[in-house]
């Protein structure tokens, strides 16, 4: 069969839709979606911002996100989300076409300018696990199944298939070859170190950002830190790592009080700038060089390249509850609990008031940059996704539709009015036509991040403006109501719980609603 319908025939084994920008390197791929049907859907999207960010939220719905690209261009618009997920360890299959690379010979050789102009290697991208360039069709069956693997293999991440369209055309058969994902394991040996060293330390914490990627590592650490009564920090990061209201979940610790730092699943375990660590290390990691990174000079004591339920369920550590640690914990619940009671009674609205509203919701959230998770409440796997560790903004829009249809389940979008710009918010509106999400947009006028790093650099100046930092997206985001969507704009905290409530009954009858806040710069 032509190579364009057995890729296709490949895929639905692992995923039931693609998401594509479409190009002139895809006519074999149209022409198998006429011809047979079940195929995988192609969810067009008008942007491969949109595009790439949806596949991303595909796959955290626990599905292969496979994103269709056109050759050089529409990879160049993926790549900054493509490193969000290389460094976030997100699954992700990109294939993008090339250009034909014969002149004369095939009904699928050049036949525009740009078939010369976009011709290039395609294959030295760094945020990929792993890349190649298909070159005769023996090779497109083993080639493609190979890049499935190494994407769901630990720790996990984006591959990139090049398909010239010559290939395309040509015929190719499935060989059955099997490639299986791999998983890490730990040696007996290490599990015994790593025991010695807990029972023998005084203040240990856990310290993580995405142990909580598998359902079977989030429950692992929680078991574990519940057993061993070591407190957790960042329970909340880039994932929901451990519940908000366990008993060991702590939003605050000295790490130049432990003696003793369990990192898990976290390349930033911390800024040395900012605290001097003199702990013992225990790193536990699917990947524990982080070798993408060019410089790191973290200690590591007892580094173990291990799945997190690998490690964690065989470690057999019971320690005794410090009643000191227990009432700080309750301390600094109160302390947010108070903050929270007077910020809900000023007449602005304060990101972290917002924050706690918004999760009120109980909807799976998706948050880029401003809404604060310490004052939520996520107890479940999957309740949560934060930023990438890349950062390249404009993700979570796209992200959460593709996340809502993976799973059907609602899902509100926090964004900065910078992110949200960034989201290519018409794109966005388009995708979500069969799949509406709750936007909530935390607009300060400014790139915040920006201004922070402003006053970090000079601490001593004061500053009346920042030019270059300011912005206003105006009434930019009511043009949603022009696709049959619901606007709502506030600017007072007493204004925020009945907005959000309206808004989350127009997407439970199927209409995609915006919440534009006026939010106080912090």
């Amino acid at each position: 069969m032509e190579t364009g319908k057995l890729i296709l025939k490949i895929l639905r084994e692992y995923t039931d839709r693609i998401f594509i920008v479409s190009g002139t390197d895809y006519p074999a791929f149209i022409k198998a979606q006429l011809e047979e049907k079940g195929l995988p859907e192609f969810e067009v999207a008008l942007h491969e911002i949109v595009a790439s960010s949806a596949a991303i939220g595909y796959s955290l719905g626990g599905k292969l996100g496979v994103l269709f690209v056109h050759t050089i261009p529409g990879t160049f618009n993926s790549l900054g989300f493509i490193a969000d997920a290389f460094t976030s360890r997100i699954p992700l299959l990109v294939i993008a076409g090339k250009s034909p690379y014969t002149e004369r010979g095939s009904t699928a050789s050049k036949d525009l300018r740009i078939h010369w102009t976009q011709d290039a290697d395609q294959e030295g991208f760094k945020f990929f696990k792993w890349s190649f360039e298909v070159r005769h069709p023996s090779q497109v069956e083993p080639a493609l199944r190979r890049a499935i693997q190494i994407a769901l293999s630990e720790p996990q991440g984006p591959v990139y298939l090049v398909i010239p369209r010559e290939i395309s055309v040509s015929e190719a058969e499935d060989r059955g070859t099997r490639m299986e994902p791999f998983y890490a394991g730990v040696p007996e040996s290490y599990l015994q170190r790593a025991k010695e060293m807990i029972e023998r330390a005084s203040n240990p914490v856990i310290v993580t950002w995405r142990a909580g990627r598998r359902e079977s590592w989030f429950k692992a650490l929680r078991d574990f830190a519940d057993r061993a009564n070591i407190p957790v920090l960042n329970y909340v990061g880039e994932r929901v790592n451990y519940p908000s209201s366990g008993k060991m979940a702590i939003d605050h610790f000295d790490l130049r009080e432990a003696d003793l730092i369990i990192e898990v699943e976290v390349d930033v375990p911390w800024i040395p700038k900012k605290v001097d660590v003199d702990a013992k290390v225990i790193r536990v990691d699917a990947e524990p060089s982080y070798s993408y990174i060019p410089f790191y000079g973290f200690s590591c004591d007892l580094c173990v390249q291990s799945a997190v339920d690998e490690f964690f369920n065989r470690l057999n550590v019971k320690r005794e509850l410090d009643k000191s640690l227990q009432e700080e914990i309750l301390r600094q619940r109160e302390e947010k609990r108070k903050n929270l009671e007077k910020l809900s009674s000023q007449p602005s609205i304060h990101p972290n008031y917002l924050s706690y509203e918004v999760c009120k919701l109980g909807w799976t959230v998706f948050n880029e940059y401003d809404l604060n998770p310490k004052y939520c409440s996520f107890e479940e796997f999957n309740s949560y996704f934060g930023d990438p560790a890349f950062g390249h903004l404009g993700w979570a829009m796209g992200a959460g539709v593709g996340y809502k249809m993976a799973t059907k389940r609602e899902v509100v979008v926090a964004v900065g009015d910078g992110s949200f710009i960034f989201g290519e918010p018409l794109a966005f509106y388009h995708l979500q036509r069969r799949y509406p999400v709750l936007t909530v947009i935390f607009d300060n006028k400014a790139w915040n991040a920006v201004q922070r790093a402003v006053k970090e650099v000079y601490p001593g100046e004061k500053f009346d403006s920042f030019p270059g930092a300011e912005i206003d997206i105006g009434e930019l985001p009511s043009t949603i109501e022009k696709v049959g969507g619901k606007y709502f704009y506030v600017e007072r905290a007493e204004e925020v719980e009945g907005s959000l409530r309206k808004a989350k009954e127009e997407v439970e009858r199927g209409r995609p609603a915006i919440v534009h806040a006026k939010v106080v710069k912090t």
